[in-house]
């Protein structure tokens, strides 16, 4: 643990100061007087000693002004400050002077930017070392917040609320382990974190719905195909009694006309003709019934592929414009890096003018007082100029650390385009292997008159009509009428047993649906099972949430903070507000309730940084008790005191 304390510091030519010294001994004080007597001028000669800056983080200048509001020139604006770090007393010197050049050719000398010098116990030091001290002690980011109580809720939420998760100490791992009800989900993980279980459950969320969307569509389709079945088939058990009744009056026609034609020459031909007529519309009904089976499924299952061919070919175009934006910004970085990196080199090896230590009008070698502050500038503007360089490439985003995740997420991209486009040339194979095994079945059927068995029972048609043409013997009136019964009745009994047949098929679409249903409750089973997983996402979520905010909470004794924000529909965005007694501190908050939001804030990152800095409070007036804090407190209070006033 560091504490730091404010002994005495001195303000000369600082402002509105021409010389002040305010002795502390390390102890609290108040400082009271008037609006524009100093008070805060205190606090901001504190701050600008360490970091050149005002009470409230901006650029400060220092310097005096005149009545009209113009720079009182001549002066060194200086602030020193005796200050005990760990019982050890430390003094800190800080003076900007003005520095004044004579050009070429030029009688009188112009102002040029002032210089800053530092001193620490009185031994001049460089800015750089001067910024190895603070960041020694802390770093200038952490002594500002600890130093200024206004600071850390000036900071930018993500940052606040980056500083305030660090204190929490909460894990994956420990919300895991203490909670029972997270059991389940703890062994889902495997090797995965919670974010990689998330996204992957969300992939297979995402295959499941599209399959069980495909689903009704496959089931209304077999349910169509049974229905137009139905319709032109009728009742199967009206038809199976029809074709009892047909066939029972086939067999009388038959035994009557056998009876009128026991000795017809042309019975035997007329017989087979009829048995040959009945075969070949047997056969044309197996046809027709054989090319629908043979083509129907194959159909059903080209949509489904040219479905899916579809999303993958959608899936490459979203990816190669993904990859396509991802590669221009890393052109670009890769350029401007490129770039910085040759002016970096440029200025790197630019050295010291030795020419320059010579007078321009007389030659002779100037002083050498003159000459180590002509280099003095040259490395200062030199060290500048590669800072800012730096900078510049660490603004534009092309640091070593950024491009390598930009390249890295190139690469995801690239292998997620690659597989893409193997799903496009996978559902392209397969839909045109399925297209050519469709045109082949339907090549392969053909027309029926084309068919071996067509041509083959035409034939022997013709040859039992020759046959009957032949016959010695005309047929009487009796037996034509007979043979015209028969015939009809053997056409309604292969009708109506063409139809009973139709109906098998009824059978085997049905069985399809039940397929097609038992899949479906498969599927919706395997989606309850990804989205309870998921609520138990949510669910640690919404318990690490809590026991994140409690933690840190938990440390503050005025402010609660409020880190994350839970939306109705489970969405969870995050956040950083600190509230007083329910009242946010940027909605509505007094000035005396934020004052003592502030010290306690300062306060808990003392305690949890281990350094303790000097805190100066503005406006203390407004607060009826002022929260006590572990740090040494410099009250600024507003009196009707024309000249400060110190209490110790």
């Amino acid at each position: 643990m560091t504490k730091i304390l404010i002994d005495e510091i001195s303000l000369k030519n600082f402002k509105g100061f021409d010389d002040f010294t305010l002795t502390l001994n390390g102890n609290n004080a108040v400082v009271s007087g008037q609006n524009g007597a100093g008070k805060t001028s205190l606090a901001d000669g504190f701050q600008w000693l360490l970091f050149g800056k005002d009470s409230h983080g901006a650029k400060l200048n220092p310097k005096p002004l005149d009545v009209n509001n113009q720079e009182k020139q001549g002066l060194a604006p200086t602030v020193e400050a005796q200050l005990i770090i760990d019982g050890q007393a430390v003094t800190l010197t800080r003076i900007q002077e003005e520095r004044w050049t004579t050009k070429r050719g030029e009688l009188e000398a112009t102002r040029a930017s002032d210089t800053t010098k530092y001193f620490i116990d009185c031994v001049p030091v460089k800015e750089k070392e001067w910024k190895a001290y603070l960041e020694k002690l802390g770093g200038e980011t952490q002594l500002q917040m600890l130093s200024n109580s206004a600071f850390f809720m000036s900071l930018n939420w993500s940052k606040r609320r980056e500083i305030l998760m660090e204190m929490s100490g909460v894990t994956d791992d420990t919300i895991l382990a203490n909670n029972p009800n997270l059991q389940e989900l703890q062994s889902a993980l495997g090797d995965h974190t919670i974010d990689e279980l998330k996204k992957i459950l969300a992939g297979q969320k995402k295959s499941i719905k599209q399959e069980i969307d495909g689903i009704p569509a496959r089931i209304q389709e077999n349910t169509d195909t049974i229905k137009s079945i139905e319709e032109r088939i009728g009742d199967v058990i009206k038809l199976e009694a029809q074709l009892a009744t047909h066939t029972a009056a086939l067999e009388k026609a038959e035994d009557k006309l056998a009876i009128i034609k026991n000795s017809d020459a042309s019975l035997d031909a007329q017989n087979e003709l009829a048995q040959l007529k009945l075969q070949l519309t047997e056969e044309q009904r197996k046809f027709m019934s054989s090319e629908h089976l043979a083509t129907q499924s194959l159909q059903a299952d080209a949509d489904e592929l040219d479905r899916k061919l579809r999303e993958a070919r959608a899936e490459v175009s979203e990816v190669e414009f993904e990859l396509s934006k991802l590669e221009r910004a890393i052109e670009s970085k890769e350029e401007y890096r490129n770039q910085m990196i040759a002016e970096y080199k440029h200025i790197n090896s630019l050295t010291f003018d030795e020419h320059a230590k010579d007078c321009p009008t007389c030659g002779q070698e100037l002083p050498t007082q003159h000459i180590d502050q002509l280099r003095e500038k040259f490395n200062q503007e030199k060290s500048q100029r590669l800072e800012e360089n730096i900078a510049n490439v660490k603004a534009a985003g092309a640091t070593k650390e950024v491009m390598a995740g930009d390249y890295a997420r190139r690469d995801v991209t690239k292998r997620d385009l690659s597989n893409a486009k193997k799903d496009v040339d996978k559902y392209t194979k397969k839909v045109d292997e399925i297209y050519a095994e469709l045109n082949y079945e339907k090549g392969r059927q053909g027309k029926f008159e084309d068919s071996k068995e067509y041509k083959k029972i035409s034939e022997q048609i013709k040859t039992a009509e020759i046959k009957i043409a032949n016959a010695k013997e005309d047929s009487s009136e009796q037996i034509f009428e007979a043979e015209q019964e028969v015939s009809r009745l053997r056409g309604l009994v292969a009708d109506v047993q063409a139809s009973l047949n139709e109906s098998k098929m009824i059978d085997q679409l049905n069985e399809r649906i039940d397929a097609l249903k038992q899949k479906d409750r498969e599927l919706k089973a395997q989606n309850q099972d990804v989205e309870r997983k998921l609520w138990l996402i949510d669910e640690f979520t919404r318990t690490k949430v809590s026991s994140i905010e409690e933690s840190i909470n938990e440390k503050f004794d005025l402010i609660k903070w409020k880190l994350f924000d839970v939306q109705k529909n489970g969405a969870i965005n995050e956040m950083c507000e600190a509230t007083y007694n329910g009242v946010e501190y940027n909605s509505g908050l007094n000035n005396g309730a934020r004052i003592n939001s502030d010290l306690d804030i300062v306060n808990t990152l003392s305690n949890q940084f281990g350094l303790f800095m000097p805190v100066f409070i503005d406006n203390a007036e407004s607060v009826n008790v002022l929260q006590q804090i572990d740090s040494q407190m410099i009250e600024l209070q507003v009196t009707e005191d024309k000249k400060l006033e110190v209490e110790v």
